[in-house]
């Protein structure tokens, strides 16, 4: 399949580029706002919710400039041609493979939420931990995703995760990767779909990054 870059500019509403992504059809994409007093309204969650896609998938993403017109938390500004592009670099959100910043802007993300902050692995999954390693943690995480999170239509979604008895258990609510409305909320990964593999990967690293910082390891995967 011809893979190449894949610009939207201007960038006027949401879009979805997960089946061309999974595809590899799409090597790089690249965004941002369209320039003159005319020009549509460029949304900063429409750019972070691109980037994260890119994120899930392995592909570079860039955000080139503001545009003219630039909401960023329902507040709208003006933006003078001639700070656009610097506005769009100074927001930092530019993401190469390899670049781990996502994953700090994930669990700080999540620090902030008194429900994902309380979970913690406690004396029983810790002694399953110490017991299993973390080869077998990973590969029950794999199976737990494939299973109960990746179908489009998981049984008993929102009740499938236990709310303890297993390290990859606590580490999916700690993570907001407990079922499909959580994979929406804190992943932006949509519903009624099922998960491709790179997002079954994607889930597994955060659970596994969230259980290696429960044991106090700043390795990263």
């Amino acid at each position: 399949m011809e893979t190449g870059s894949r610009t939207l500019e201007p960038l006027t509403g949401p879009v979805r580029l997960e089946p061309e992504l999974a595809a590899g059809a799409i090597r790089q994409v690249i965004c941002g706002g369209g320039a003159g007093e005319k020009a549509p309204v460029c949304d900063y969650g429409w750019v972070l919710d691109l980037r994260l896609q890119c994120i899930r998938f392995g592909v570079p993403f860039s955000f080139r400039t503001t545009g003219t017109w630039f909401r960023k938390e329902g507040k709208l500004y003006h933006i003078a041609l001639e700070k656009q592009e610097e506005q769009a670099r100074r927001a930092g959100v530019d993401w190469e493979p390899g670049d781990g910043r996502w994953l700090e802007e994930l669990f700080e993300r999540l620090s902030r939420s008194p429900f994902r902050s309380g979970f913690h692995l406690r004396a029983r999954e810790r002694a399953y931990l110490e017991e299993k390693g973390m080869e077998i943690m990973e590969r029950h995480a794999r199976d737990f995703v494939r299973q109960k999170l990746a179908p489009a239509e998981p049984y008993h979604d929102g009740k499938q995760t236990p709310m303890k008895g297993h390290p990859v258990f606590l580490a999916q609510h700690a993570t907001g990767a407990c079922c499909r409305n959580c994979l929406l909320k804190w992943h932006r990964i949509p519903k009624g779909r099922e998960l491709y593999p790179q997002e079954q990967d994607y889930v597994v690293r955060i659970l596994m990054e969230w259980i290696r910082r429960q044991e106090g390891s700043l390795t990263k995967l």
